[in-house]
C-alpha cells in the first residue's frame, strides 16, 4: 500500500512538471509569433524602399540627372542601414530572451551615452542637432550593452522628427524606491504644427519589444509623456546601486 502511495505521489509530481512545461511552451510559442511579426514589420518598409528606388534607377538611369541618381543612392543607403540596425536589434532581442541570470553591475552611464552618440554622429552633424547631458549621473545598476541599446532606441526614435536645428535634452535623476530615472526630452515650442504633430506621434506611438524585454530583465520600466506646447519625453528606470 505504501508503494502505491509513493507511485501516486510520483505521478502527481510528474503531471505538475508536465503542466509547467506545457505552460512554458505556450509562452514560447507566443513569443515566437511576436518575434516573427517584429521581424516582418521592421524589415518590410526599408526593403520596400530599396526595391522601389532600385527599380527607379534601373528604369530612369539614362534620363535621370546626377542629383536624382545621388538622391536615390542616398535613400537606398539609409534603408540598408535601417535594415542592418533592425537585424542587429533582433539578434540582440533573441539573446535577451534567452539570457536568464544576467549579473547587474554599476554602469558608466556617461560612457554608454557617449558611445550611442558616436553611433548617431553622422545624423547629428548633418541635421544641426544639439544635445545636452549631465556631467554626473546617478549610479545605476544594469548591463551596459543592453542599456546602450535602450538609449539608441530612444534617440533614434526622437530623430525621426524632421526639424533642423533640433535640441535634445538627456537627463537623469534619483527617484524613490531605489530607482534612477533617465530621459530623452524635446521641446516643441519652436516647432511648426506639422512638427508638433509628428513629435506627438513619435512619443505616443513608441513601442519596442527589445526595450521592454531588456528593462524587464534589468528590473526597470519605460514610458513616454508628451503634450502640445510642452514637447515630449521618453524615459526608463533602473535600480540604483546601493
Amino acid at each position: 500500500m505504501q508503494d502505491n502511495d509513493k507511485t501516486k505521489e510520483q505521478i502527481i509530481e510528474e503531471l505538475a512538471g508536465l503542466r509547467q512545461r506545457v505552460a512554458q511552451l505556450q509562452r514560447f510559442c507566443g513569443d515566437l509569433d511576436a518575434f516573427a511579426y517584429t521581424v516582418a514589420h521592421d524589415l518590410k518598409r526599408p526593403l520596400s524602399l530599396i526595391v522601389g528606388y532600385s527599380d527607379l534607377m534601373m528604369s530612369e538611369h539614362e534620363t535621370a540627372s546626377k542629383e536624382e541618381m545621388t538622391e536615390c543612392l542616398r535613400a537606398i543607403d539609409q534603408a540598408a542601414q535601417k535594415m542592418n540596425a533592425s537585424i542587429n536589434e533582433l539578434m540582440l532581442l533573441v539573446h535577451v530572451r534567452d539570457e536568464e541570470g544576467i549579473k547587474l553591475t554599476p554602469l558608466d552611464m556617461g560612457g554608454i551615452v557617449t558611445e550611442v552618440l558616436s553611433r548617431l554622429d553622422f545624423i547629428i552633424q548633418r541635421r544641426e542637432i544639439t544635445i545636452t547631458q549631465p556631467t554626473q549621473w546617478p549610479q545605476a545598476l544594469g548591463y551596459a550593452p543592453w542599456v546602450e541599446e535602450v538609449w539608441y532606441a530612444f534617440l533614434s526614435e526622437i530623430l525621426r522628427v524632421d526639424a533642423s536645428p533640433l535640441h535634445i535634452d538627456i537627463g537623469a535623476s534619483e527617484e524613490e524606491q531605489g530607482k534612477a530615472r533617465f530621459w530623452v526630452q524635446v521641446s516643441d515650442r519652436d516647432f511648426t504644427p506639422e512638427q508638433q504633430a509628428l513629435l506627438g506621434q513619435v512619443i505616443g506611438g513608441f513601442k519596442s519589444d527589445l526595450v521592454k524585454q531588456i528593462l524587464k530583465k534589468l528590473g526597470g520600466t519605460f514610458g513616454a509623456v508628451g503634450d502640445i506646447g510642452y514637447g515630449g519625453e521618453l524615459y526608463f528606470t533602473l535600480p540604483l546601486d546601493g
